[in-house]
C-alpha cells in the first residue's frame, strides 16, 4: 500500500479548489500479481488504430515482462505520412477502476483511463523486440514514466485526471538525462491541426467509459504556476506560447 504523508487544501487565484497530495515511498508490501490482463486492450487497440491509422509501417508493443498490481504495456505507432511523430500509449491502466475521492460525481466517468504520449519521428526507440531500458536513458525516459504513471494510481489508491499535475517527488527531480523538466500536467489528447488527431474517449461493449489523458512533461515552475493561478491561465499560457504537442525535452521554460 501506497502512502501519503502531506495533504492540503488550497485555492488557485481563479477559484479553482486545489487538492494538493504528497505522495512518499510505497509502504513495503508484497509483489501482487494482476487478477487480470487485457481486459479491454481490443476494443482499445481498434479504437486507436482508427485514429492512428498504419499502412506503411507496423505498431510494435514493449512487453512488460513482470507486473505488479497491473500489467502495462506501452504500445508504440511509429511515423508515417504526415504524421512525423512516435506515438505511445498504455494497455492496462484501465483494467482496474482507479480511487476518486469520497463523494466524487460519476464516479464511473472518471474511474479508469489510458496514458498517450508524443515523441518526435527521429527519437530514439531502439530496435523492435529490444528491451527498451537498453536504448540509453536520454531516450528511455518517456517510456519509463508512461509505465510508472500508468501504474501509479493502483499503487496510491488515488487517481489521474485532466488538469492533474504530479511533479517527481518534493524537490522536482529531472525526470532524465537530457531534460530539465521535472513533472506532468495531464489533458486529453486534444487536436492541434489536421496531423495531430484527438483521442476521443471510449465507451467499451460493457459501457465502460475509458478516458484517454496526455501525459505532458513539465518544469517545475510551470507546475507551481498552474497550482497558484489555475487551470484556464496554464491553458491560456499554452495558447499564447503556441505549446507544441510532439515533446521537445528542450524546449524553454514558459515561466
Amino acid at each position: 500500500m501506497g502512502f501519503i504523508f502531506n495533504r492540503k487544501k488550497k485555492v488557485s487565484k481563479d477559484g479553482t479548489k486545489v487538492d494538493v497530495i504528497s505522495y512518499g515511498d510505497e509502504e513495503r508490501r508484497e509483489w501482487t500479481p494482476p487478477a487480470q490482463a487485457g481486459v479491454y486492450l481490443d476494443e482499445i487497440q481498434a479504437h486507436i488504430d482508427k485514429i492512428y491509422p498504419c499502412k506503411e509501417k507496423e505498431p510494435y508493443v514493449y512487453h512488460e515482462i513482470v507486473s505488479d498490481i497491473v500489467h502495462i504495456d506501452v504500445n508504440v505507432i511509429p511515423p508515417e505520412g504526415e504524421r512525423d511523430y512516435y506515438v505511445l500509449w498504455t494497455s492496462g491502466m484501465s483494467d482496474l477502476p482507479m480511487d476518486l475521492p469520497d463523494g466524487s460525481r460519476n464516479p464511473k466517468e472518471y474511474n479508469r483511463a489510458e496514458l498517450l504520449m508524443y515523441l518526435p519521428g527521429d527519437w530514439e526507440l531502439g530496435q523492435v523486440g529490444e528491451d527498451p531500458s537498453q536504448i540509453g536513458q536520454e531516450y528511455y525516459w518517456p517510456i519509463y514514466w508512461i509505465k510508472f504513471l500508468a501504474r501509479f494510481p493502483h499503487v496510491y489508491h488515488t487517481w489521474l485526471g485532466t488538469g492533474h499535475t504530479l511533479p517527481n517527488g518534493p524537490e522536482y527531480a529531472p525526470l532524465g538525462e537530457g531534460t530539465k523538466m521535472s513533472g506532468f500536467f495531464f489533458l486529453p489528447p486534444i487536436p492541434l491541426g489536421p496531423a495531430y488527431p484527438g483521442v476521443d474517449n471510449l465507451i467499451c461493449k460493457d459501457g465502460t467509459k475509458i478516458n484517454f489523458l496526455w501525459a505532458i512533461p513539465m518544469y517545475k515552475e510551470e507546475i507551481e504556476f498552474k497550482l497558484e493561478e489555475g487551470f484556464d491561465a496554464m491553458m491560456e499560457l499554452f495558447s499564447e506560447k503556441q505549446f507544441p504537442r510532439v515533446l521537445d525535452p528542450k524546449r524553454e521554460n514558459y515561466r
